[in-house]
């Protein structure tokens, strides 16, 4: 069973990958670029799930738990804000997902204080710490908007999707760079980086993504 999550994990990362590039491409609202993604997002939740599996069963990683957490919030959001696009419309599993998505930040935030107060490992601590601040951020940031269900600018829903699909291809390239770092960085000192350029490139494409589509629908 270890061997079927892993190799499995291992084949739809590579799925994702190469489909994330192929959607930046593919012509947005298109028929195609609604199947391609279909397929995205089931291979980014066989990833998640598969995640857990090892993480619960197999091996505890903290890296891996909070980008499968944060993975899977992302595309589930991304997904589902095309059924929200009406204020309150949100359902239960709305709220389960994002209430899980703020305690699982909470515990990486957790976790990472202890890592800081009882271990050496210092870089990992900081990293379970700005990783658990922003998923917890993005959880409470949901609940924040169903419970107060604010007035929102015009085609906030398509923003939203783009933000949070571009937010878990980065995850997915942060997860795959900090798995494979001699890939990137040979033996070097500043392996740590990877968890963190991908954000800081990919952030700033997603917002210019964000402003060139977003205005082009109701």
């Amino acid at each position: 069973m270890e061997k079927l999550l892993v190799y499995s994990h291992i084949v739809c990362g590579g799925i994702v990958l190469l489909l994330g590039i192929y959607q930046m491409l593919n012509r947005k609202g298109s028929k195609n670029h609604i199947f391609i993604g279909k397929i995205y997002v089931a291979a980014m939740w066989w990833i998640c799930l598969s995640a857990w599996g090892i993480v619960s069963f197999y091996r505890f990683s903290a890296f891996l738990m909070v980008i499968a957490v944060l993975t899977f919030h992302a595309s589930f959001v991304g997904v589902r804000i095309f059924r929200r696009k009406k204020a309150g419309s949100e359902k239960w599993y709305d709220w389960g997902v994002s209430l899980i998505t703020t305690v699982s930040g909470l515990g990486i935030m957790i976790y990472g204080g202890h890592l800081y107060l009882n271990s050496p490992n210092t870089i990992l601590a900081f990293l379970c710490l700005l990783f658990g601040f922003f998923t917890l951020l993005n959880g409470a940031q949901d609940l924040r908007f169903f419970v107060r269900k604010p007035t929102v600018e015009k085609n906030w829903w398509l923003k939203q999707h783009i933000s949070a699909m571009g937010g878990s291809y980065i995850a997915a390239i942060t997860a795959f760079a900090v798995q494979n770092p001699n890939l990137f960085m040979p033996e070097s000192s500043y392996q740590w980086l990877l968890w963190i350029l991908p954000a800081a490139i990919g952030s700033p494409l997603i917002a210019l993504a964000s402003r060139k589509w977003a205005p082009l629908k109701n």
